[in-house]
């Protein structure tokens, strides 16, 4: 088993039995409080014990319910389904004991997850996570809202006492801590003795390394740090997570050769990061359809990837894989993205997998969300929708067709022009449209001709009749009176 898989089983025990004795306790004292002898007659002691009977099930109850949705929450979330993690937890309503502090931790890991670092902050303030048995806990996700945010001042103040708190857990001396807070606080002496100077020690340990390798990479040394691999032991290299680390690396220098290396590092690794690098150098390659496998591939270990996402969803679009985009597109959940503009893709996707009736419906919230002032992008796709609805025998708007169209011919949109131009001569674009016979005779011009670029011609006039010879016939038939 993974060193991973053995802390999260010993957290899980660890979790399990300190809110066991929280429940034993809390019970114990609903028991006290439960048995309230003025309201019960002096023989009535079987009713009382009912009472207390009812009311330890109740509450022993919601206990268990709310361990069971702590559980559900934590297991999704460790598998990185941060929509069902966030369901479960809401539905926890315990804000007293220490499953709600537990609750709050994961909601600002969630929140750091998604982006949103400034709330991540906000729910680890709450005095309750000062305490010693929880400071520990949260103090390094603290650290990293405060490096996001660049608060470098309370990372000063806060930087010691995390350090302290958390030393006993660290197998590398807080190296990953030491080198962010150093880069933070710019001591470039501090990083680069961590980095490439004083690393006998860092090379000695399997999961310091990582970290070492890691850093590098965030600061952009992969070329400096490619040149001191060779100092690994051998051992290092049988470590998977490693071989990941070192196969992006190679890829990120872009050297003659290093994509080969990069491939022969993780040709045998099948993790969400393995299939990220596959997929990165198949898409360099221009190789959309194998890149576009290797993102799903990572996409089943890890749904919320942005690496995965960002990538497969205009591969989707390329490869009119339809169904597949507007999953990705519901799977995306970066703060950092317009939630109008998210929307307005899925209606694109939606569009092209002719789901004409969703798309319409979500227009209409899609143009309250811009007050009714959408962009031409949006305009163009209102107007296409309507159109093809009207074809449909739904009731068929011409005029809020023609007011989409001439915005977007006015946006300088070539087709909304020319699509202005035939509801001018068709009843019923819509239907037109969807009818199987010929319209037009001339099976020259086709769509592609359309879009060729032509040259214009200059009319040439070809006279038939000389105007000359008009007027001196006209002249022979005036008959000029002789002067007298």
């Amino acid at each position: 088993m993974k060193v991973s898989t053995y802390i999260s089983i010993y957290l899980t025990i660890m979790v399990n039995f300190v809110l066991l004795e929280v429940v034993v306790a809390q019970e114990n004292q609903i028991m006290k409080e439960a048995i309230l002898p003025e309201i019960f007659l002096e023989n009535d002691v079987y009713s009382r014990m009912a009472l207390v009977e009812s009311e330890l099930g109740e509450e022993t109850f919601k206990r268990g319910s709310a361990l069971d949705q702590l559980y559900r929450a934590k297991f999704n979330l460790i598998n990185g389904n941060i929509k069902n993690a966030k369901f479960y937890l809401a539905r926890i309503e315990d804000d007293k004991s220490q499953i709600s502090i537990i609750k709050k931790r994961y909601e600002a890991t969630i929140s750091f997850i998604e982006g949103d670092f400034i709330n991540s902050l906000k729910i680890l303030n709450d005095k309750r996570f000062y305490e010693n048995t929880w400071y520990p806990q949260i103090c390094l996700l603290k650290m990293i809202d405060l490096m996001a945010l660049n608060d470098i001042e309370t990372i000063k103040k806060e930087k010691d006492g995390c350090i302290a708190y958390t030393a006993k857990y660290s197998k590398n001396d807080q190296f990953w801590l030491d080198t962010m807070i150093k880069l933070k606080t710019k001591d470039e002496y501090g990083v680069k003795k961590n980095l490439i100077t004083d690393i006998s020690y860092t090379l000695t340990d399997d999961e310091t390394s990582r970290l070492w390798l890691k850093t590098g990479l965030y600061l952009n040394k992969e070329k400096d740090l490619l040149d001191l691999l060779s100092e690994l032991p051998e051992s290092s290299f049988q470590s998977k997570r490693l071989r990941e680390i070192v196969a992006f690396m190679y890829m990120r220098s872009n050297k003659p050769g290093d994509v080969k290396k990069a491939l022969s590092f993780i040709d045998d690794v099948d993790s969400a990061n393995a299939e990220n690098i596959k997929g990165n150098i198949n898409l360099k390659n221009k190789e959309f359809e194998l890149a576009f496998g290797h993102f799903r591939l990572a996409l089943s270990k890890k749904q919320d990837s942005n690496n995965s996402l960002e990538r497969a969803i205009p591969l989707a679009w390329i490869l009119n894989q339809w169904k597949d985009g507007i999953d990705m597109i519901d799977k995306k959940t970066s703060k950092s993205i317009d939630p109008r503009n998210k929307k307005a893709v899925r209606i694109a996707f939606l569009i092209r997998d002719k789901k004409i009736k969703d798309a319409e419906k979500e227009l209409i919230f899609l143009k309250s969300d811009f007050k009714n002032q959408p962009p031409s992008e949006v305009s163009i796709m209102d107007s296409y929708v309507s159109i093809l609805m009207g074809g449909q025998d739904k009731k068929y708007d011409k005029r809020k067709i023609e007011e989409n169209t001439e915005k977007s011919c006015k946006a300088f949109d070539g087709i909304s022009c020319w699509i202005s131009l035939q509801i001018s001569q068709w009843d019923n674009i819509g239907k037109t449209i969807k009818r199987d016979d010929d319209i037009f005779s001339d099976k020259d011009i086709t769509i592609e001709s359309l879009k060729e670029k032509k040259s214009i011609v200059p009319l040439k006039e070809q006279i038939t009749i000389d105007q000359r010879d008009i007027e001196e016939l006209d002249g022979e038939k005036i008959k000029i009176a002789p002067t007298k």
